[in-house]
């Protein structure tokens, strides 16, 4: 970022714009010594909010360029431009640059800010990723209208030294991710962090709805497409229910893609508290039955260390003495010798004993 728009509400500032070059938008956490603490209507729409009053807009160079333009050079700056150009846009001097649009593919907001506004985001078509802090209390309608590639929302819990991935996720459930959830209706892979360490994860597939007329009572019903709707309502007072979240899988199996299922699965297997044996049965067998895609999708996993997702499948007893020869020519094919190996180790441990006991007299 090269310079932030804010306005200055004496203990704290909304920002109101940013600019500079790149994609990905680093929210300050303060200007000028004062906390970030409200996002601005409209901050990375292609237009600026008009509710707020121009001349309580001030500038500040980020990223060590030359200090705050103070309020009375920047008000002559405006005059003399005005001056010059009556038609001049006296709120946004460096309005070319600014950060917003198209140019957006990922924003991070910093702990501090509590509030975004109303259609923060508006056509950001290119966002893919947003990351919320564990400040966040309040988001605006609309703020994802116009993004149709989101696909990753990440959210951070405050670290009272007892975060750890063993804990059932209900319990570390962020206040504003059902909030957040119900505000995009794309597929969304929503993360839980506690600093650099992820709590877990889980996948909420797209949905979209279609009012239907009833005629002749002209009555407006409203039906929801996909499963990320009843995905999105596995929630209770604010936390994830992992049990309600289970058992949409049947209806996912029939409507989604088998990605977005795999998706569904693997990130289940991964976070606490572990599947009810009927649902750990049902995942374990979808994954079987899409064994090939499963395993590409494992190696190809840029996030996560392939051998570390194999134990996770090897401790919920996807391996079998019928797949396992399969998945370790797959991991060969990729070059992978860090699966064969251990992909091998389990062969043996789990396999070769009981091969060699029907030879037994």
């Amino acid at each position: 970022m090269e310079y932030a728009e804010y306005i200055d509400k004496n203990e704290y500032v909304i920002l109101y714009r940013l600019y500079g070059e790149g994609g990905v938008a680093e929210i300050p956490q303060t200007i000028c010594g004062k906390t970030v603490k409200i996002l601005a209507d409209h901050l990375f729409a292609n237009e600026p909010s008009v509710q707020y009053d121009k001349g309580q807009i001030r500038r500040c160079a980020l990223n060590g360029l030359p200090g705050e333009e103070s309020p009375e050079d920047k008000a002559a700056d405006r005059a003399e431009d005005t001056a010059e150009d009556p038609a001049a846009d006296t709120a946004s001097p460096v309005r070319e640059k600014a950060l917003c649009g198209a140019s957006v593919e990922m924003i991070r907001i910093p702990e501090g800010v509590e509030a975004v506004g109303n259609y923060a985001f508006y056509g950001c078509q290119n966002l893919k990723e947003v990351s919320f802090p564990s400040t966040m209390k309040r988001i605006g309608y609309g703020m994802f209208n116009g993004c149709g590639r989101v696909r990753r929302l990440e959210f951070h819990l405050e670290d009272n030294g007892d975060r750890r991935a063993d804990i059932p996720c209900s319990e570390q459930t962020p206040p504003i991710m059902k909030e957040v959830l119900d505000a995009v209706s794309d597929r969304i892979e929503a993360v839980v962090r506690c600093g650099a360490q992820e709590l877990w994860r889980l996948t909420f597939p797209d949905y979209y709805e279609e009012g239907r007329e009833n005629t002749p009572a002209r009555i407006i019903e409203i039906v929801y497409h996909g499963t990320g709707y009843q995905y999105r309502n596995c929630f209770l007072n604010r936390r994830i229910q992992p049990g309600k979240y289970d058992e949409v899988f049947p209806y996912a199996q029939a409507q989604e893609s088998t990605d977005t299922c795999i998706s569904i699965a693997r990130n289940r297997l991964r976070c606490a508290p572990e599947p009810a044996e009927k649902w750990m049965n049902r995942y374990i067998e979808y994954l079987r039955s899409e064994e090939r895609a499963l395993m590409e999708a494992v190696l190809s996993d840029t996030e996560h260390d392939p051998v570390g997702e194999l134990k996770i499948l090897s401790c919920a007893g996807f391996f079998t003495s019928s797949n396992i020869d399969s998945f370790i020519e797959t991991a060969s094919q990729h070059r992978r010798s860090d699966a064969v190996s251990f992909l091998m180790n389990v062969k043996h441990q789990q396999f070769s004993s009981a091969r060699a006991g029907r030879y037994e007299l």
